[in-house]
């Protein structure tokens, strides 16, 4: 019983709310002064971190630009 729990517990925590803003997607690959595959990363980060996605695609393009520089600098793993 103990081990179904832990399978159980452990598939919850894999699972990935991927639901994002309907936004996002534009917001980010708008950003055509950033390589494809930079964006593709950033969109990829910020879906898994739903929140972050949120205030992307709030912000005006120049913060929108930093934030983007911010997030592939402050994540060098995901490159």
């Amino acid at each position: 019983m103990i081990d179904a729990m832990r399978e159980i517990a452990s598939a919850i925590n894999k699972t990935c709310h991927a639901e994002t803003h309907p936004d996002l997607y534009k917001a980010v690959m708008d950003l055509t002064m950033f390589d494809q595959n930079d964006r593709l990363t950033v969109l990829d980060y910020l879906t898994e971190h739903k929140a972050k996605g949120l205030n992307f695609v709030k912000m005006n393009d120049e913060v929108r630009k930093a934030s983007f520089k911010c997030i592939l600098k402050a994540n060098p793993n995901l490159l």
